[in-house]
């Protein structure tokens, strides 16, 4: 018989609105990605700084779309060199480029009498052509990018002045005019040149393909680790070739776009301007960094060599000064940027975990129950499926008997009744399978670390149902990501409710979260109806564990490093949790029901004294990590568990624990059915079975909750 919960007469639990900890601040900055272009970006600052105190008017509006006129030109070359830097490689017949497309598009304007749309074409695919041939070689046959470009530098150099020689005259002398040819060159939208909208554009782009498109994702690996990426599926040298071709795009429409603004060409044009934007490129990215589509730190070290170098000419310094200067300064900021990105990721290391002061209270209402005053009843488990399921998190009961887990390699596998004995897959999710449970047309649903909640058929058939959720108002990190879903229950309407245990660790390192002892994770919500996902409540400490309560009202929630059980009622979730059961011996993972109206709670580890008491002093722990291996930290013992048996008011009636050299060490989670309890760990390599006294032999989880046979 179910009891009915006396929920206002249960203590409140405090859940603060926010976390504040500025260390917490400088690590979830430091993890950004913009944080790499920091260097870069001071640097900006400085010259901007610099010219404002040296030079009247610099910034005033007509010399700043000035600046932009001509910025188009080398900030659309910079981005192309940065595709194919990405990638792996580096070009220097940028400038070659550059100048044979400005010339193709003035012979098409001038000499051929094209249209314009025409005219851009042509200098597209002259950009195309010369990026392809630098592709082939470089790519498919897999020549050294270095002196491939190098060839093609000077093999595009001698056609242009050969090309440029024979036509120059012809190409001044023409009278040709053109509206929109003029309103490229030299007409403003918004106050700006159009050649800015274009360069503006064209990042836009290219920052959409590395970082939300196939192609743009297979440069990026292909330029971190090409043997990875080839072993990934990803065809390494039609990449390659493809990076080339679209950065010789990028140059043909930077040259189309100098010459619409001036309309000839000189013996000079674009020589030494790869010089000048693989020097941009490298203040921004801090060196030559493959792999990485860095498209804003690139701009940010563009705009400070162009403002630096055009300030200086403009200051009337001689040639030779300015190259100089700018020389010493660039191998300044290089140095700087070096030596932060070197210390970042220590700096980060040493700040991000960042324990507090944490009590979990005294032991409380387990007299005669703890290990050594009882007999370890799960001796007596049988063992299924030994060896053949690798690390069952949780296990699940259809009405029919089939016992379904999901496993570390990110299988779902079930094993048929009656007797369980073989594992057969049911479906492939891909990520790690922790909570299960069965919704109301028997379909299982799963928290995936990683991944988020999925839903899966009984023919295999797998359905990504959320993995994002409401960003914290006052988070610096993006915490929109359901980072590590870890258990769920369903509500009688269909809501699906489950935790994201923690929103600052994955699942290979979800133990950290126990050193800091900090509200990390929540409680969310997703309508199937609506499709919408929601926090019900944030800043919990790894709540684990969830249950809808026999009564279909409340919402049990386990906060495992807590050492307590959480309830929250469906009907004012505002209102935030209160306290059902507190004071554990250890660490509670998954709740069920039972057949008796109460609940069973699996532990997956024990406290004990010292790591208590370490837990109260957070700079032991902060220097632990610091100066002591990991494999020797002080940690909750993990490597013994058990059952508790609660009654429906909150109170634990029994317990459960395996021998000291028992196989089932370590217990996240447990099923009753038909008089039988299951057992899953999430580091064992098997799935126990114990026969219960006084259980109901008839009695299914499932038809508990929607009734009848499923």
């Amino acid at each position: 018989m179910a009891v009915d919960i006396d929920f206002p007469s249960l203590p409140k639990q405090r859940v603060p609105r926010f976390v504040l900890s500025p260390r917490r601040i400088l690590a979830d900055v430091l993890s950004k990605g913009w944080v790499e272009s920091l260097i870069p970006f001071v640097a900006l600052l400085c010259v901007v700084a610099g010219v404002l105190a040296t030079t009247n008017g610099y910034f005033e509006g007509s010399n700043l779309r000035n600046l932009a006129q001509y910025a188009a030109d080398g900030g659309l070359v910079v981005l192309a060199l940065l595709v194919v830097v990405a990638v792996g490689g580096i070009d220097l017949s940028v400038g070659s480029n550059f100048a044979m497309s400005a010339f193709v598009a003035l012979f098409c304007f001038h000499i051929l009498q094209l249209p314009v749309p025409a005219v851009l074409l042509a200098s597209l695919l002259a950009g195309a052509t010369i990026g392809a041939v630098n592709g082939f070689i470089a790519g498919l046959l897999g020549c050294g990018a270095l002196l491939t470009t190098l060839g093609t530098m000077i093999t595009t150099r001698g056609l242009y002045t050969l090309a440029s020689q024979a036509q120059l005259v012809e190409i001044s002398s023409s009278a040709r005019i053109d509206d929109l040819w003029d309103w490229i060159g030299f007409e403003k939208v918004l106050t700006l040149p159009v050649g800015f909208w274009a360069l503006a554009v064209v990042a836009v782009l290219v920052l959409i393909m590395f970082r939300q498109t196939r192609i743009g994702w297979h440069i990026l690996a292909v330029g971190g680790n090409r043997k990875a990426a080839r072993h990934g599926g990803i065809r390494v040298k039609s990449t390659i070739f493809f990076a080339y071709v679209l950065a010789g795009v990028i140059v043909g429409l930077s040259g189309f776009l100098f010459a619409a603004r001036q309309n000839s060409v000189g013996s000079d044009t674009g020589i030494g301007m790869e010089f000048f934007v693989l020097t941009a490129l490298v203040v921004g990215l801090g060196g030559f960094v493959p792999g990485r589509g860095a498209v804003v730190s690139v701009l940010i070290g563009f705009a400070t060599i162009y403002i630096l170098n055009n300030a200086m000419i403009n200051a009337g310094f001689r040639g030779d000064f300015v190259q100089l200067s700018m020389g010493a300064i660039i191998v300044v900021i290089l140095a700087i940027d070096v030596k932060f990105r070197k210390n970042r990721h220590r700096l980060l290391a040493s700040t991000y975990l960042d324990p507090v002061s944490f009590d979990a209270g005294t032991v409380e209402g387990m007299r005669g129950l703890m290990p050594d005053e009882t007999a370890p009843k799960l001796k007596d488990a049988r063992i299924l499926a030994s060896g053949r399921v690798d690390g069952p998190e949780d296990v699940l009961l259809d009405a029919a008997g089939n016992l379904y887990c999901g496993t570390r390699d990110g299988y779902l596998y079930r094993l048929n009744a009656p007797d369980h004995a073989e594992a057969e897959v049911l479906a492939k999710i891909g990520g790690r399978p922790l909570g299960l449970a069965l919704d109301r047309e028997g379909r299982i649903v799963a928290c995936v670390a990683g991944m988020g909640l999925v839903r899966v058929t009984m023919d295999g058939q797998v359905e990504l149902l959320t993995d994002q959720t409401e960003r914290s108002l006052l988070s610096v990190q993006d915490d929109t990501t359901i980072r590590m879903a870890d258990d769920l229950d369903i509500g009688p309407d269909g809501t699906i409710y489950f935790t994201d245990a923690t929103k600052r660790y994955d699942i290979e390192n979800w133990g950290l979260d126990l050193l800091e002892g900090r509200p990390n994770g929540r409680l969310l919500s997703y309508d199937p109806a609506t499709r919408r996902t929601r926090t019900v409540c944030d800043n919990l400490v790894f709540p684990n564990g969830v249950c809808l309560a026999h009564d279909g009202k409340h919402l049990l929630v386990a906060s495992t490093w807590d050492c307590s059980i959480l309830i929250f009622d469906l009907a004012r979730l505002s209102d935030g949790p209160r306290v059902l059961l507190s004071g554990l011996p250890g660490y509670p993972d998954n709740i069920n029901r039972a057949s008796d109206g109460g609940y069973w709670v699996a532990l997956a580890g024990m406290r004990n004294p010292v790591f208590d008491e370490a837990m109260r002093h957070p700079g032991v722990r902060r220097r632990m990590t610091r100066h002591v291996p990991p494999t020797n930290w002080l940690f909750g013992n993990l490597n013994i568990g058990g059952v508790l048996k609660v009654d429906g008011a909150g109170k634990v009636v029994d317990a459960f624990w395996d021998a000291p050299d028992g196989p089932l060490y370590m217990i996240t989670s447990m099923r009753e059915h038909e008089g039988e309890l299951y057992l899953g760990g999430v580091t064992n390599d098997k799935i126990g079975c114990l026969k219960l006294d006084k259980a109901d032999p008839t009695w299914r989880g499932p038809e508990s909750y929607w009734g009848g046979r499923s």
